[in-house]
């Protein structure tokens, strides 16, 4: 089945899944007509905004539903939305609307894809709102060009109902510039509310988050991360759109605890351990410069990542080159490297990171050639470079439990690129794994006094 489907041209296919969109619309009762969707896109915070929003909504009372990255809610009841999904396919999509409208739900929170857009998935829904968090470089190997990505991605604003607002981050000047241009050509841009960090005033940040005074109004954010208050002023900025009171959105975002997996803080003495999610250039460095706040005088900056296969190839050596520039100690391990030779992704981040003046300091093959070579880690210099090359998930184990064993007081470790997902590729077999389990793993080899 999957050798015929590769035979078929992408747009033949794109009109398929519009076909199939609108089957399935109609066979669960044209579900997307009965609810007031908003719809959010960007290149990186779509998961963390999405949910926020979601989180905003049901806190002021609204009967509201989420379908997102980290999976499906509506009020109540979460359901599975799959590995390594963002929008769901035709099927599972007008599926889940239809769950939403059985629970009784007035707005529903969808985070959508390039990917999705540009592909049909999203077939004929349209929304009341929408809200573009940036538009970075990714998903090349898809679209080919920024200009073709940032189309897919501004499409979403040409689903736009007549009265809707289309909430944007105008500090992303050259996402803004062009979507302004992209929206005056649809006349839509009397229905454009933006957001900037020029109008925050009293910023703090901790290791717990972020405190902000916006018109008035301070908010103590939960999560850490500068990109996260933009998350959180595209959602202040939507509420606002839907009526909510200024104190009623101030509550609701200060009790927003974050998502699995997205700068998610799973240990904070003496050193700081954080999984998150970046697997884009733009991403990555975003995440490396909140984490490097956390670290303390002489502490280091651990980063553990990696690139999956049949993707984006260009990424790899900007994401090596972002981490060997702002981490001390860069570990280069397997992130779904799929039917690729993960040697070769490795190479390729290398080749990034020693632009960057970074080095390497040791290469595993195996298990065995790590187990051996622990034995002997003491503190290493700075700009170092670790990579992983075996062709198994015991790779990101061992990637993860070297930073670990290897931190010190003030020290800062950060894994990026699995976030939420619960599971590593390897040829076409998805195996069980997170970073999450490898993590608590790691930690329970330290002397007992260092595990809380």
């Amino acid at each position: 089945m999957n050798k015929f489907k590769s035979l078929i041209p992408q747009d033949l296919r794109v009109y398929w899944r519009l076909l199939l969109s609108l089957v399935y619309s109609l066979i669960n009762g044209r579900p997307g007509r009965k609810l007031k969707i908003i719809g959010v896109t960007g290149t990186s915070g779509k998961s963390t905004t999405a949910n926020m929003i979601y989180h905003m909504l049901k806190e002021c009372g609204v009967s509201s539903g989420v379908i997102s990255t980290n999976g499906v809610i509506a009020i109540d009841k979460e359901l599975e939305s799959g590995l390594h999904v963002t929008t769901p396919d035709p099927k599972d999509l007008q599926k889940f609307l239809k769950f939403m409208v059985k629970k009784k739900v007035d707005w529903v929170v969808l985070e959508v894809s390039s990917h999705a857009l540009s592909q049909g998935r999203v077939g004929f829904t349209k929304f009341d709102h929408v809200v573009i968090t940036n538009i970075k470089r990714d998903h090349l190997d898809w679209h080919g060009t920024w200009e073709n990505y940032a189309d897919a991605k501004l499409s979403i604003t040409d689903r736009l109902k007549k009265g809707g607002k289309i909430v944007i981050n105008r500090d992303d000047k050259e996402m803004f510039q062009y979507a302004s241009d992209y929206i005056e050509k649809n006349d839509r841009r009397e229905d454009v509310i933006s957001y900037s960090f020029s109008e925050l005033q009293n910023i703090q940040t901790t290791h717990s988050g972020s405190v902000f005074t916006l018109v008035g109004y301070t908010y103590a954010l939960q999560i850490i991360g500068m990109y996260n208050v933009e998350n959180a002023m595209a959602a202040i900025n939507l509420g606002h759109i839907l009526g909510l009171s200024s104190e009623q959105i101030k509550e609701a975002i200060n009790s927003f605890r974050g998502l699995v997996g997205r700068m998610e803080v799973m240990k904070k003495e003496p050193f700081v351990t954080i999984v998150d999610f970046a697997h884009n250039t733009d991403s990555l460095k975003k995440s490396l410069e909140s984490a490097r706040k956390l670290v303390e005088p002489g502490g280091k900056l651990i980063c553990i990542f990696g690139s999956a296969g049949l993707r984006d190839v260009e990424k790899r050596y900007t994401m090596g080159e972002t981490s060997g520039a702002l981490s001390d100690i860069t570990i280069i391990t397997a992130e779904d490297p799929r039917i690729e030779k993960l040697s070769d992704i490795n190479d390729q981040i290398l080749e990034g990171a020693n632009r960057s003046e970074a080095k390497l300091i040791k290469r595993f093959s195996s298990h065995n050639e790590y187990i051996e070579y622990k034995e002997g880690i003491k503190p290493t210099a700075r700009k170092a470079v670790f990579i992983f090359d075996e062709e198994s998930i015991q790779n990101r184990y061992d990637a993860i439990e070297l930073a670990i064993l290897n931190a010190e007081q003030g020290d800062v470790i950060i894994t990026e690129g699995k976030g939420h997902e619960q599971s590593l590729c390897f040829g076409t077999t998805e195996y069980p794994f997170t970073d999450q389990d490898a993590v608590k793993k790691a930690l329970q080899k330290l002397p007992e006094n260092m595990r809380e």
